[in-house]
């Protein structure tokens, strides 16, 4: 078929019903794809914090049921913002580096990519698309791990590339695995849909992080990254 069917189908199509046959080929997945997550938080007394890097992937990957799915929430999420985001150029990166948090959705983020330079509008699309999905679900984490402990004002996520050890050096007991690469991101604005329950998504993302032994405090070293 054409460009143009072909664009509709993958609308459809990607990323849960594609099938990727990686896990076989001589070149397989290379590395592991995670979403993290922080948040500005508002305490009653006034504070406002700034929580410790969460890796919600790890929590969404804690049931064992999870890890025999296809494509995980989290890491569709990770891979579409790693991809998009590395579809930008410099003078885009600049800007997504920056804060957008007190604008009430991504338009602003939009137009600014939009006026950086003479970029793919179509990149930029495909950032803002991505980015609408983390931020979403960045917004959701949040408020089950800290929503008790005050007002969520602002999310940051990042997605973490990690490569694993080379496929020929994988029998190297002295292999080392390559150094992670990740996005650089500022603070978003909560994004938050009505079809969403986010009592819903609380108590089954609170199960997987008690099985993940995340807790949701605000500030500790359990399990901290950078």
């Amino acid at each position: 078929y054409g460009p143009l069917p072909g664009r509709a189908a993958d609308a459809w199509i990607k990323p849960y019903f594609l099938q990727d046959y990686r896990i076989f080929a001589p070149d397989p997945a290379s590395a592991d794809r995670n979403l993290w997550v922080r948040a500005w938080v508002q305490t009653p007394e006034g504070e406002r914090v700034e929580t410790k890097w969460v890796d919600v992937t790890a929590i969404e990957l804690a049931e064992p049921y999870r890890r025999v799915l296809r494509k995980q929430l989290t890491v569709i999420g990770a891979e579409q913002l790693m991809t998009s985001y590395n579809k930008l150029t410099p003078e885009q990166k600049t800007v997504v580096g920056e804060n957008f948090h007190n604008s009430a959705d991504l338009a602003d983020l939009n137009e600014a990519l939009l006026d950086a330079d003479d970029g793919n509008p179509g990149d930029v699309r495909s950032f803002i698309r991505a980015t609408n999905y983390t931020t979403s679900y960045a917004t959701q984490a949040a408020q089950a791990l800290w929503s008790d402990d005050g007002e969520v004002l602002a999310v940051q996520t990042r997605a973490v590339y990690s490569p694993v050890v080379r496929w020929d050096d994988r029998f190297d007991p002295d292999a080392q695995r390559p150094a992670s690469s990740y996005t650089e991101l500022g603070w978003r604005p909560t994004l938050e849909w009505s079809q969403q329950s986010t009592d819903a998504f609380a108590r089954t993302f609170l199960h997987w992080a008690e099985a993940a032994g995340v807790s949701g405090s605000l500030t500790d070293d359990e399990g901290e990254e950078g």
